[in-house]
């Protein structure tokens, strides 16, 4: 491969690298610890998109796309991947929330992650308004709103 190809091909590949370790540190920063606990200002968000059929049915179909090889299929904890975490996936269909569970608590733990955990950051991966109806799809499988 001739010398200024190579020079070309290795500095494109170092300037799609270093906003992709950028964006990776940045992820980790927002992502909030793994023990019990609540967020005020998360607990008061309130969640815009209206738990119809169209949101909930939009939120299932993200949910098994995203969510289902760690939380399982019903959302009891137990998908495959799951198996391997420390500590392992919680059941999102009882009232055992560890990071609270109003609708503005569930759509900041998808979007920042929870360090510590398997609990990754979603907000590069999931639009607010999708964030949302997976909140709203949860909601449907889960624990009564927490007000």
């Amino acid at each position: 491969m001739p010398h200024t190809l190579r020079t070309c091909l290795v500095g494109a590949a170092l300037v799609a690298f270093v906003p992709f370790t950028a964006a990776i540190g940045s992820a980790g920063q927002h992502e909030h610890s793994m023990g019990a606990h609540r967020h005020p200002k998360a607990e008061h968000l309130k969640n815009p998109v209206a738990a119809d059929a169209t949101s909930i049915a939009a939120g299932s179909k993200l949910y098994a796309k995203h969510c289902s090889e760690c939380h399982g299929d019903s959302g009891k904890g137990d998908g495959m991947m799951g198996d391997d975490l420390d500590p392992k996936p919680p059941d999102l269909t009882d009232a055992d929330w560890k990071h609270g569970s109003s609708d503005g608590e569930i759509f900041t733990v998808i979007q920042h992650g929870v360090k510590g955990t398997g609990m990754k950051a979603f907000a590069r991966k999931l639009t607010a308004h999708q964030t949302w109806d997976v909140v709203n799809y949860l909601r449907s499988i889960g624990p009564a709103k927490s007000h």
